[in-house]
């Protein structure tokens, strides 16, 4: 019998992420939404997926009504007062845990990815999510509650308060960000995709995670600001100096940073170079965020968009959505789809190898299998049973195969 999960507030993106996450896995999920009935008491798991300014709220909801030995956990990205709340709200032999995934709904899935667990109470339901989340692929990470929010802090509070900050500047400085693209190098175009990543997003969600931090970690931002432009105005080279060499000695060993920014760089330029030399090629593209597959001719290729003929139309994908397939992803995508044969029948030269032509046959571009379907003895006739992908070009193919077997000294019939 499966598990059944109930997810509060499973409307929302990572609700919804986690329904599909739960399903692939077997359980039997159902979205509820904050103001909905349910009977919670039915459900084995119950995840609280709501804002973080209503996560505390919902806790005390829903938390009285869960049966005894379920699994309660919450994704928020702050710890200590939904912990707080569970411990209040739930029966004492509820399992408690706290989660917080490092990753977007824009993920395809848990490969790779980091998840923060904090337990609160009871292993049984600490081991059933890192199970979960290690079986999936991702990195379990498990922190306090207090050492969590003291992290998170700093690495969402200060790093997202400082990209918002970035282009709220922009704004007010009327700044053309898509022209000045022509004039950045790759790590300032890197350092606006970020800026650009965060005000992409829910902009209630952000400011649920601001108001959420610590504020003496703004407080020393903005006062580190303060002070660097006192030094500029004051010209004041020798000090700007040593305020940046203090901060790189507390920073540590920059190179391994420097290698990595070195590796995103250089993926970049070399998927762009690829996508040019490509240019005239049959290639398959495949959208990160949707799983949707393009094949076709590539027409062109910029840092922005990427010009496809399609079959009998020309279509512009986003560079930044896609990735080119490798020969054999793109092959076994196309297997899968299915295939579409020609036969061909000819007088072979005396002599003449079937397997040797079979062979010589299925270099053609587009093969994907070749047959002998019949023969004929007296006369070393031989029928060829010459298999293509389900969208190849059949007219190119018969072509190409008639050019090949007539320029060999056979005769069609």
């Amino acid at each position: 019998m499966s598990l059944k999960a109930a997810i509060v507030g499973g409307h929302g993106e990572m609700g919804r992420w986690f329904e599909r996450f739960f399903a692939q896995r077997g359980m039997d999920v159902t979205l509820v939404g904050r103001s909905s009935r349910v009977r919670y008491a039915d459900y084995d798991v119950v995840m609280i997926a709501v804002p973080i300014d209503v996560t505390c709220d919902v806790i005390a909801q829903v938390a009285p009504h869960l049966k005894p030995d379920a699994v309660l956990f919450d994704i928020t990205s702050i710890k200590r007062d939904p912990i707080k709340q569970m411990q209040a709200s739930a029966p004492h032999s509820v399992e408690l845990v706290s989660v917080h995934p490092l990753f977007g709904p824009g993920m395809p899935d848990m490969e790779g990815q980091t998840v923060i667990v904090t337990p609160v109470r009871g292993e049984r339901g600490r081991q059933f999510l890192v199970d979960l989340f290690e079986g999936a692929g991702a990195r379990v990470e498990e922190l306090s509650a207090d050492e969590h929010d003291r992290l998170m802090s700093v690495i969402q509070g200060l790093t997202h308060f400082s990209y918002i900050a970035t282009g709220a500047t922009l704004e007010a400085l009327r700044f053309d960000v898509k022209r000045s693209r022509r004039f950045m190098s790759p790590v300032y175009e890197i350092l606006i995709d970020f800026v650009g990543r965060i005000l992409g997003q829910s902009p209630a969600l952000y400011a649920s995670i601001q108001m959420s931090a610590d504020r003496s970690v703004h407080e020393a931002f903005l006062a580190q600001c303060t002070t660097l432009v006192d030094i500029i105005n004051a010209r004041d080279r020798d000090a700007f100096i040593a305020i940046m060499r203090r901060a790189a000695k507390h920073f540590g060993d920059a190179e391994p940073a420097l290698k990595r920014s070195n590796k995103l760089i250089m993926a970049n330029i070399k998927e762009l170079e690829e996508f040019k030399r490509s240019i005239g090629s049959t290639r398959g593209l495949r959208n990160v965020y949707t799983g949707a597959v393009h094949v076709g001719i590539i027409k062109g290729a910029s840092s922005d968009e990427i010009a496809v003929e399609e079959g009998s139309k020309e279509v512009i994908l986003k560079t930044e959505n896609v990735q080119l397939m490798t020969e054999e992803e793109l092959k076994q995508y196309r297997l899968a789809r299915g295939q579409r044969y020609r036969d061909f029948s000819a007088v072979f030269p005396a002599g003449a190898q079937p397997d040797v032509v079979a062979r010589v046959l299925s270099t053609v571009r587009g093969v994907t299998a070749v047959n002998v379907i019949d023969h004929y003895a007296p006369r070393a006739s031989y029928t060829f049973r010459v298999s293509t992908y389900r969208d190849g070009d059949v007219g190119q193919l018969h072509r190409d195969v008639t050019e090949l077997l007539t320029g060999i000294g056979c005769r069609l019939r």
